[in-house]
Order: structure tokens, then sequence, then C-alpha cells
């Protein structure tokens, strides 16, 4: 009974099932039988089978399937593999059964099974008023199932079928063709598995156990104990199992391994199952179980007989319809084509959609890409101001913030690129020793960020608890703007303010009387008002320190000399960030030598011949030179054009 090879781009026949079965050890070798049956609306018609051996069973077995255009392909399971479970349902509807179903799998399982690897049924009943059964079949996903190659489970759409689906599906069917009771078992004596269905149309027993088949009298004893077991829980009437015991262990006597039947005669009872049945009592030992499976796909046992490896999602599902689909060339030829129109249309389509949708939302490209030329020009020179030029007058008054009274600053020492050296001396302030001032200024240089790496070192104090002290730090942060406490900003709070209080509306412009004298104090281009304050001498004049030494003043700083400096009416120059030990405390400057020039006018052969520090020092000039106020337009467009010039030629280097 051979079915002739088919061609090999015809399609498979969707009612066409292959079932094969585990790998066992035979006489020669690993052995595996294969049956091809014909399944529709409840039939089932042996069309082929065949027996594979050796390493290559199942490569074989794959190209046999194939050649018979079977659509799907059940493996079974080993009975260990599985774990099977009975649950009685109330009456009621189909639609209430399967939702009250749905419930008991989910009450069952809590949660810990895998769903694609999990399903249940309602068996059939010749009594519609008594309760239902449903059979739950589980393989956890602890158990690996056969062993079976990769390219056999690719190519073809694989189902899993437990044994017990087989044995359920014999006995329901030989009930329904006049049997007054059913018993099947499917022993595999290889894992110690024992699979029983028992069915007589009021009492059902369905069940699976493993024991210990190394032994063929201790096999034997087991397979009596399970079954007697199993018919005494499902309440089968004494007289039954009397004669189903006697029945077995005659059968059990020739036959301990494979399908068997001890209560029917034979595969004749099985004979009116499915068309094509060999009447071969040996075939029917060896391939009956996988008749049984073909039988239970037909019908409500399809849901136990058909069990996943692995989840499968839609589009893997797609894929192999579509990977199927392409063996036909006709499909092939389109699918080809197709794809090279898609190719050639789409990505112009896209360019074309994309190139409307920028003019529409930016409509004058030129002027858009002028300005980020423009932008980007001028964030370059704002990077190289930043990388090479420092804001001196911030980093001093950022000193003056982070110095404490207490602290008298002698010499301060700041380039650009280079670490901030103090000398100073340190004078004990009330209860704070002069070694804890130099400590605090230490500390709110750090915890200012734009200092970092404080270095220290003192010499003893004197007899006057004087303490003279360097001190080193390196400029982290120069563009960083620190958020100094009240209490520490000589900005929001003036050291006059902190000694002699915060001075009202009415003490801003005293009365002079005749006879005295005032000065007025020049302020920077930042400040918004000149203050009159009284000379010293004046009656209303507070108590001033401008005239005592350096060695009498204890809590004199950077901040402090501005308030000094306005009472005795000295002017203040801003001059350079270094002053020199020999300059004096209150930093005057070098007042109106350092004004800006302009510089003598550049060729570009001149420019181009610099080097890179060459060019930032010109740099630096150009643009000290084109803020000065007042300058003609030639100069200031001369300079605007030396300066593009220098800045490219210090970028080139």
């Amino acid at each position: 009974m051979k079915h002739p090879k088919s061609t090999p781009h015809a399609p498979a026949d969707p009612n066409r099932i292959a079932v094969l079965s585990a790998l066992r050890q035979g006489n020669s070798g690993p052995e595996c039988d294969v049956i091809v049956a014909h399944v529709n609306d409840g039939s089932v018609r042996l069309l082929d089978t065949q027996a594979f051996s050796g390493v290559s069973a199942f490569d074989d077995a794959h190209t046999w399937i194939q050649q018979h255009l079977a659509s799907r392909t059940i493996l079974m399971l080993a009975g260990c593999d599985v774990i099977c479970r009975t649950v009685t349902m109330p009456t009621a509807s189909a639609d209430q059964l399967e939702m009250a179903l749905r419930l008991q799998i989910e009450n069952l399982l809590l949660g810990g099974a895998a769903r694609w690897r999990t399903d249940a049924t309602l068996l059939p009943t010749t009594d519609p008023d008594r309760d239902r059964i449903a059979l739950l079949v589980e393989w956890p996903l602890s158990t690996p199932g056969p062993d079976v190659p990769p390219s056999f489970t690719e190519s073809l759409e694989v189902r899993y079928a437990p044994p017990i689906a087989a044995l359920v599906a014999l006995v329901t069917n030989s009930i329904a063709n006049g049997e007054r009771e059913s018993l099947a078992m499917y022993l595999e004596k290889s894992t110690g598995a024992i699979s029983i269905a028992y069915w007589d149309g009021m009492h059902s027993a369905f069940r699976t156990m493993r024991e210990d088949g190394s032994d063929e009298a201790t096999w034997n004893e087991s397979i009596l104990r399970c079954t007697i077991e199993t018919l005494l829980l499902a309440d089968v009437p004494q007289p039954s199992i009397d004669a189903a015991m006697a029945a077995l262990t005659t059968t059990l006597a020739n036959h301990s391994d494979g399908l068997i039947a001890p209560l029917s005669t034979g595969a004749a009872s099985f004979g009116r199952v499915t068309e094509g049945f060999p009447a071969d009592d040996e075939w029917w030992y060896r391939c009956g179980i996988l008749l049984g499976t073909a039988i239970a796909c037909t019908g409500p046992l399809a849901r136990i007989a058909s069990l996943k490896s692995r989840p499968v999602v839609a589009e893997q599902r797609l894929l192999h319809r579509v990977m199927s689909a392409a063996r036909n060339p006709q499909v092939a030829t389109r699918l080809a084509i197709a794809t090279l129109l898609i190719a050639a249309i789409v990505p112009p389509a896209f360019s074309g959609l994309r190139l409307l949708a920028l003019e529409w939302i930016l409509p004058d490209a030129a002027a858009y890409e002028r300005a980020l030329t423009r932008a980007d020009q001028q964030s370059a020179m704002y990077r190289e101001y930043e990388r090479y030029a420092w804001p001196m007058g911030k980093l001093l008054g950022d000193l003056s913030s982070t110095t404490p009274e207490g602290i008298e600053l002698e010499s301060i020492a700041l380039n650009q690129g280079s670490s901030l050296d103090l000398h100073g001396n340190a004078k004990p302030q009330g209860n704070n020793s002069a070694a804890e001032a130099i400590l605090l200024m230490e500390r709110q240089l750090r915890e200012s960020r734009v200092f970092d790496r404080i270095e220290k070192n003192w010499d003893p104090p004197n007899q006057n608890g004087i303490i003279s002290f360097d001190m080193k730090a390196t400029i982290a942060n120069p563009s960083l703007v620190p958020n100094f406490p009240e209490a520490q900003d000589f900005s929001r709070r003036t050291l006059r303010d902190r000694r002699y209080g915060v001075v009202g509306a009415t003490d801003a412009a005293p009365t002079r009387t005749s006879g005295e004298s005032s000065a007025v104090i020049a302020q920077g281009d930042d400040e918004k008002a000149a203050a009159p304050v009284a000379l010293e001498g004046s009656p209303d004049a507070p108590p001033s320190t401008s005239t005592k030494t350096a060695a009498e003043d204890g809590g004199t700083n950077i901040a402090a000399s501005t308030q000094d400096d306005a009472r005795t009416g000295k002017r203040r120059g801003t001059g350079a960030a270094t002053a020199a030990p020999g300059a004096t405390r209150r930093g005057q400057g070098a007042g109106e030598s350092n004004a800006p020039v302009i510089p003598d006018p550049l060729s570009d052969e001149q420019i181009q011949a610099m080097t890179q520090t060459e060019a930032r020092e010109a740099l630096g000039k150009v643009s000290t030179a084109r803020g000065i106020s007042g300058i003609d337009e030639a100069s200031e467009a001369r300079l605007k054009a030396e300066f593009y010039k220098l800045l490219e030629q210090a970028r080139k280097q």
C-alpha cells in the first residue's frame, strides 16, 4: 500500500496527516514507525505505513512525509512526559461547559504551566443528563520530549500528542460502534510508562503512571496493580474488574509492550474504526497507537493531540505561509517582480514626499543656511574665547567672596592657563585663630567649584598671632558663576554694612557744614551712580580704618578694599589681574597706561606666516581694539576682516 511520489512543487493536502512514533532501540539500531492517514468529517482512512531505522531515521521519515503531501505531522510523546487529570463537570450548555472548563484549567494549573503545552477537552457521553468528564493534559516545561533534529521541525508543521489521547479515541469509538465496554493500554517498557483508558458508557478511567520496567516479572506485576487501582477508582463493578484482570493476565503472558486491548478480540475489534486497517496483530501492537492518534485529530480530542513544544507567534506563521507559497514557481515569480517594483518606486517616491515636506516647512532654504553658517561661526568664536580667555575681573570677584575676614592678601598671581598663587597674612578674629581663618578660606575656595586642588603652606604665628601663608589653587571652572550665600558675597553685603550696619536713605548724602570738605568717588562703568562720602574728621563720618597699617587691620580683604578706598576718596584702577608683592594691598591698577590702542594693519601674507601662538596674540589685540568706542568705520571694517582671518589662522595649526 504505497502512495506514488508527488512532484516537488505539488501543494500539501490539508486532510492528510502523518503520525510518527518516538525513536526506540531495535535489533538494528534506532527505529521509528510512520503512518499517513486521510481524515475528513470524523472518518479516517489509512493510506500508508513505513518503518525507518538507523541514525538517519528522522531524515528519511521527513522525505517520505513530504512525498505523501501531509499538511500536518504529529509526533508521539512518551507516557511519562505528560500529566493526565480528569475533572467532573456539571450538566450545562456547551458554551457554559466551555467557560467552566477554562476556569478549571486556570484553577488547577495556577499559571504554572505553559499554555501551548496544556489543553483540555470534554469527553463524549451517551447520557446527556449525567455529569460530563473533562480530560486535562499537561506537558511540563521541565520535560524536553522526544529528541528530534532541528531540520525536521523547521520545515514541517510538527505537533505533539500524548498516548492517552489515542487511547481515549480508541475506547470511545469502540463504544460508539457497539462494544459494551472497552479497555485500551499502552505499555512502554523502555521508559516504564503505563497509560490506561477504560469506558463502559457510564464509568470511565483515564490514567498515566510510571513504574520500573527493567525486570519482566516486576513489570507485569506493576501493570496488573496499576490497572486494578484505576478500575477501582472509577467505581467499575467488581464482575467487570475480575473479567478485565483475567483478560489482562492472559494478554501479558504473550505481549507486555506496545498497544494492547485485553477486553477486545485483537485487532479485529477496531477494524470498524478506520478504512484500510490491516488485520495484523503485530502491526496493531506496534502502530495501533499512531492510528489512535490520527483518530483523535478528527474530533474534540484534537485539542489534547496538538500540543506545541514552543509558542508560535503570528509573524512566524505568516513567514511560514509565505515560504510555503514561494515554493510554487508562479508565486515566487510574482514575489520577485513585486520586490523589484517596490525597490524601484518606493525610495524615489519617499524622497519626493520628503522634499515637498521640507520645502513647505522651510520655504527660504538659502537664508536658513546663511543663518546656520553665521551661528556656527559665532559658536566657534565663543568656544575659542572660552578656551583661551579667562574673565579676570570675575575671578578676582570670586576670590574676594571666598576670602574671609582676617585674611590680608599681599600678592595675587593669576595668569591665563596657570594656577592661582596667593601670599598673605592671617590674623585672629574674635574666638577664631589665624589658622582657622586659613582653613575657612580653603573650604570656601573648594565649595565655590571655581577653584580646585588647594595647596597651602604657612609659617608659625608671631607674637601677635599673625600667620604668614602661601596658597596655590587650580582654576577648574573659570566661567562658572557661583551662588555664594549673602553672608559671604560682598556684592550683596559689603564690609561696611557688616561692620556699621546698612546705611539708610537719609544717611546716603549727609549735610555738610561750612568748612567741611568732601570727596566724590570715581565709579566704574558698571556702577549706576556716584555716592558722596564724608572725609575723615567730619562729625557725621563713621570711624575710618583707611589710615591703619597692614599689620593693624585684622579684617581687610579684597572686597573690603573697595569700601575703604571709597571712604578715603582714592580712585581704584581696573588694571592687570596680577599684583606684585610691592603693590599696595588695595589693588590700585596702572591707570590710563593700559588703555587699548588700534594695532597696525596686517596683510594676508603676514597673517598666513604667523604661528598659532602669534595668531592668538594678534587675535586678542584686534578683539580688544574692536571694543574701542568712537573709531572710524574704515578702521572698524579692517579690524573685523583681520579678526576672522586671524581666527582661521589660529585654527589651522
